[in-house]
């Protein structure tokens, strides 16, 4: 039984809430709270997996209660539902919130998010990761793109295309971006997985307030963990999205998927980022390993951690409400024959852009480093793969 815990000060909307998921009272055990510090005394005595709070409460809003949950608990997902349509109360919630509903929510809903967000915690066994991933409140940026970016701001006149064209090849900006941009304080119709889309959704006003004034980049400090390197990790993800979007395009899946196929492939990696900052000392002992012996990075990180850098980056992406799709091809980029989807997907895209990338730069030796024919030849592909190659690699 899951430990659901609803926190509002408002009684009718908890006797609401309490109605809408009656028919849930078989596999949650749902808790409902007036108070932040009645939810925190609570959290004290039992493990709770999901806290569902609203934003405005007398004493302790919603920011300041899940920010304490992210402080003591931080292996609890952390969603608000609110009514309150001020921007500059939203960006309070990018760090503490992992993701935002609008009131009114209808049932099924909030439980689409909150089953979503349970499904995710099984994604990880190792509850340190978990703690990890679920504290992370923004990822590191490369220093040369932050300082562009912040630069471009501080002009007089600031381009939005400038900027959106700063954040897309940054892995950590365009996460973060993408988190609050699909939240549904925009009430988007169908989640944005482009870049330029989501920085002319948010405005520069509100872009200013998250990188000049909420700190929501951060550097990345290389120093930390010998044999890392953010700027190739980067790189090879901003070529890996543009070769995945090129197949899309080739298969002619139309614009969404398209744009979907080139945001999970600049993330797809997102996951070693998590690692390298959260667990510096451990992923360096992870990557040496790799080095000296002949396994695949991913076997040798589920040895060490429980989990690979696909299942981490994809856990995270899934708590920031990003696109499903994009998650799925994050996590099962090493391992597409996972994929449920008929034909071409983010997920077979982009493990095959990976492997032609890799190809091109000499890493093709790299255990592993194989593309997955027994995937391609179920989903009737296998013949598109020389095209692919002939066209994807003359991009490169």
């Amino acid at each position: 039984m899951k430990n659901i815990l609803f926190v509002d000060d408002e009684p009718r909307i908890l006797s609401g809430l309490l109605r809408q998921l009656h028919g849930m009272r078989r596999e949650w055990d749902m808790k409902f709270v007036d108070s932040g510090i009645k939810a925190l005394d609570f959290m004290a005595s039992r493990p709770v997996e999901v806290i569902v709070s609203d934003m405005r409460m007398p004493g302790m809003d919603g920011a300041q209660l899940l920010s304490e949950v992210m402080k003591r608990f931080p292996h609890t997902v952390r969603l608000v539902l609110s009514g309150q349509a001020d921007r500059e109360a939203v960006l309070r919630l990018i760090g503490p919130a992992h993701q935002y509903l609008s009131k009114p929510c209808d049932a099924d809903e909030l439980r689409t998010a909150i089953a979503r967000a349970l499904a995710l915690r099984d994604l990880l066994s190792s509850d340190q990761l978990k703690q990890i991933a679920s504290r992370v409140k923004t990822l590191p940026s490369l220093p040369a793109l932050h300082k562009l970016l912040t630069k471009e701001l501080t002009n007089e006149d600031p381009s939005l295309e400038r900027v959106a064209e700063i954040i897309s090849k940054d892995v950590g900006m365009t996460t973060k971006i993408l988190q609050l941009v699909n939240s549904a304080f925009f009430g988007l119709p169908q989640p944005a997985a482009k870049p330029l889309d989501a920085v002319f959704y948010i405005g520069l006003v509100a872009i200013r307030a998250l990188v000049l004034s909420l700190h929501v980049f951060s550097e990345f400090d290389e120093s930390t963990i010998k044999g890392f390197s953010v700027g190739a990790l980067a790189r090879h993800g901003w070529i890996t999205g543009l070769t995945a979007k090129k197949i899309a395009e080739m298969e002619q899946s139309g614009e969404p998927m398209d744009n979907q196929c080139f945001l999970a492939g600049l993330l797809h990696d997102v996951g070693k980022l998590i690692l390298a900052a959260g667990l510096p000392s451990q992923y360096e002992r992870v990557l040496k390993t790799a080095q000296k012996t002949s396994r695949p990075l991913w076997d040798i990180e589920r040895e060490e951690f429980g989990a690979t850098h696909a299942e981490v980056g994809a856990y995270l992406l899934g708590l920031w409400g990003l696109p499903n799709p994009v998650v799925e091809a994050v996590a099962l980029h090493h391992r597409p024959s996972a994929c449920l989807a008929g034909g071409l997907s983010p997920a077979i895209a982009v493990h095959v852009a990976d492997i032609l990338i890799k190809e091109t730069n000499g890493s093709a030796a790299e255990p592993g480093c194989e593309i997955d024919q027994v995937a391609l030849t179920a989903l009737g592909l296998e013949d598109r793969l020389p095209l692919w190659k002939q066209k994807c690699l003359l991009n490169v």
